[in-house]
């Protein structure tokens, strides 16, 4: 048993010698590794593929990311007291959530968020990308050939495919999200072919899954791209750099806020009787409809509440009982309950406000916000991983310096 107290000891030594950096260094590898592993799991559970995971490991990763945590911040320096206090905030709220909603989301995203304290937001970004683009294009390939089931919905004579995902606007969604974070990581860098490429990803949505929000969504998205590359060419040409106006900066910061209180109140005094109400109920799929029929049935609770849901995810059978709460707004509101959504906006903000110089991170967390008016993934982090960056580091004027170099 010596040569195991020699080896503890060498450890030991090393450890006490070695620097802050390291340390830090070493903490910030073990969060990303401990994410990637959780990525894959929770991602795979989108897919039809059904891996049979054991038992115990969903909670062995919870675990994981916990300890993970806790290691990050024996080792780091943290001081600043209202940093470390919304992090006790958003923890305690969501462990809390977690009890009366029964959702258990709310424990991991606490601890990503928490984890997630001063590294870079690319390094967190390239991760999710290495995790998902293989696994979606695994998944897809998978579905195509028969090894795991590819479910074909039908909209009238418009026929919808899910590509091995559990539903089509699942899948489609994955790829609003992770071309999103491929359009922040490349910023001015996009060439044309990328942006080709997102215009064949509306035909293709169009054809094969008639996604119509991920249609929008991603065209609004192109459009961003091409608005921000045209103006830093332009900024490049004078020597500057572009940057926001103040207008288009507060137009981000509200939109959340806008679209979240929109969503809300048209969804609680939803009436099929008023013209207008009923258009934008087909409109939106009868998405107004459910979510008066949510405020109907259920009160608003501080702390969330355990609503069951069924959708059509997973099978082609026709459900009967359908009862799904698709827009994250109202999702979040009712479900994880009034704390949760408060801190979820609150986040959303801190997020906009560190980015306010950082263009296409601005008009990432707005495209986020415009999907979620429709669909659910605002706090599933395996699609919406900015949710996980408000403590996370924002160097702009390295980017800035990037930009600038690209621009010439």
């Amino acid at each position: 048993m010596n040569w195991i107290k020699q080896i503890n000891n060498k450890v030991e030594e090393r450890w006490i010698n070695s620097s802050y950096e390291f340390k830090c260094n070493l903490s910030e590898i073990f969060f990303l590794g401990i994410f990637a592993v959780w990525l894959i799991l929770t991602y795979s559970w989108t897919t039809m593929a059904h891996i049979p995971w054991p038992p115990f490991f969903y909670f062995c990763v919870q675990i994981g990311i916990g300890l993970v945590v806790l290691f990050r911040y024996m080792v780091m320096r943290t001081s600043d007291i209202k940093k470390i206090l919304f992090i006790l905030l958003v923890i305690g709220s969501f462990i809390i959530a977690r009890r009366y909603s029964g959702v258990d989301a709310l424990l991991e995203t606490g601890f990503l968020i928490a984890g997630a304290n001063d590294i870079d937001y690319r390094k967190i970004l390239k991760v999710y990308l290495i995790v998902e683009i293989p696994t979606t294009i695994c998944t897809m390939i998978a579905g195509y050939t028969g090894v795991i089931t590819d479910l074909v919905y039908h909209r009238g004579e418009q026929v919808r495919m899910s590509f091995g995902f559990v539903y089509p606007t699942d899948f489609a969604a994955g790829i609003i999200f992770m071309v999103t974070a491929w359009v922040v990581l490349r910023q001015v860098r996009c060439t044309w072919i990328e942006i080709g490429l997102m215009i064949i990803s509306v035909v293709l949505f169009e054809k094969y899954c008639d996604v119509r929000n991920s249609e929008i969504v991603m065209m609004i998205l192109i459009i961003c791209v091409v608005y921000l590359k045209i103006r830093n060419k332009l900024a490049a040409k004078k020597g500057k750099e572009y940057m926001p106006s103040l207008l288009l900066k507060i137009l981000c910061l509200v939109a959340p806020y806008g679209l979240a209180g929109f969503m809300i109140l048209v969804s609680r005094f939803y009436r099929p009787d008023i013209e207008w109400m009923a258009k934008l109920n087909t409109l939106f799929s009868t998405r107004l409809s459910l979510g008066k029929e949510v405020f109907d049935r259920y009160d608003i609770q501080i702390w969330g509440q355990d609503i069951p849901m069924r959708g059509n995810g997973g099978s082609t059978e026709v459900v009967a009982d359908y009862f799904f709460i698709d827009s994250s707004y109202v999702n979040i509101l009712m479900r994880l309950g009034l704390v949760a959504f408060i801190l979820v906006m609150l986040i959303i903000s801190i997020i906009m406000i560190k980015s306010l110089n950082h263009p296409y991170m601005l008009m990432a967390m707005a495209i986020v916000c415009i999907h979620s008016v429709m669909e659910h993934h605002m706090f599933e982090v395996y699609y919406d991983v900015f949710l996980m960056l408000p403590l996370a580091k924002f160097d702009v004027k390295d980017i800035g310096k990037r930009q600038r170099k690209c621009g010439n």
